[in-house]
């Protein structure tokens, strides 16, 4: 007999907060592909719900609440040798919906399902991956 994993629902870490403007800048850390994309989307579905259904989604810092894009390297990327940007404008427009989660500026970015082609699809809203200055090794 299998058993269906207990998906945590995501609602209970969602920030109240106005959504961000369309010029908001939005961070995802490297490596930044279509496979990494892919594995992150289906390790969160893995793990949480949002309204009731399994929830794919990455990562991404966004430039809020006096949070710098060099600040968000620097403090909270730092591990990360690359990163891609996009706007929070580019986003919408292509139907992708970001919830602020846990701690800002943290949100998780909705793919429509974990696969390939959902993970491509994001990964062209994003700019060309660019080295990390800031990065540090533990």
């Amino acid at each position: 007999m299998t058993t269906e994993p207990v998906l945590a629902p995501i609602e209970a870490s969602i920030r109240d907060e106005e959504p961000p403007g369309d010029a908001i800048l939005v961070i995802r850390a490297g490596p930044v592909t279509v496979e990494k994309i892919l594995e992150h989307a289906r390790r969160e579905e893995g793990r949480f719900n949002y309204r009731g259904a399994p929830m794919a989604s990455v990562s991404v810092d966004a430039t809020i609440g006096g949070w710098t894009l060099e600040a968000i390297l620097r403090d909270r990327l730092w591990s990360r040798s690359t990163y891609a940007t996009t706007t929070v404008g580019a986003l919408r427009r292509s139907g992708h919906d970001l919830l602020p989660t846990f701690g800002a500026p943290h949100y998780d970015l909705l793919l429509p399902a974990a696969t390939l082609e959902a993970a491509g699809s994001l990964l062209v809203r994003f700019g060309p991956a660019e080295r990390n200055p800031y990065r540090r090794r533990r």
